[in-house]
């Protein structure tokens, strides 16, 4: 006899009829793939976010220590103070896809 999920369990509990278990399963084999698809989607953009702040540090990097002498020290101060912004952005976003990626996998543990 194969486990019945919690999805299972809840999705019948809501039904009535012959047919509630055999809908459950559809539901959740539905609701699976969603989850699946949304978490492998999550962590491609993951890699994408890790390399957007590298680059954003990077370019932090440059801006704080340029190569070249500069002539205007506001447009140096506004370069610097530009790029921690986009990368305090990046990171951000860095942030809010691992805790998206930790929340669909906490719903997969919990549900599924």
């Amino acid at each position: 006899m194969s486990k019945v999920s919690n999805f299972i369990k809840e999705v019948t509990a809501r039904m009535k009829g012959d047919e509630a278990g055999v809908v459950a399963a559809k539901v959740e084999r539905k609701a699976l793939s969603a989850i699946n698809g949304q978490l492998a989607a999550l962590k491609a953009k993951l890699v994408d976010d890790e390399t957007a702040v590298e680059d954003a540090q990077e370019a932090l990097n440059n801006a704080i220590f340029p190569t070249a002498v500069f002539s205007n020290n506001q447009d140096y101060i506004a370069n610097i103070k530009r790029m921690q912004e986009i990368l305090d952005s990046r990171v951000d976003q860095l942030d809010s896809t691992k805790a998206s990626i930790e929340y669909f996998e906490g719903l997969l543990a919990s549900n599924f």
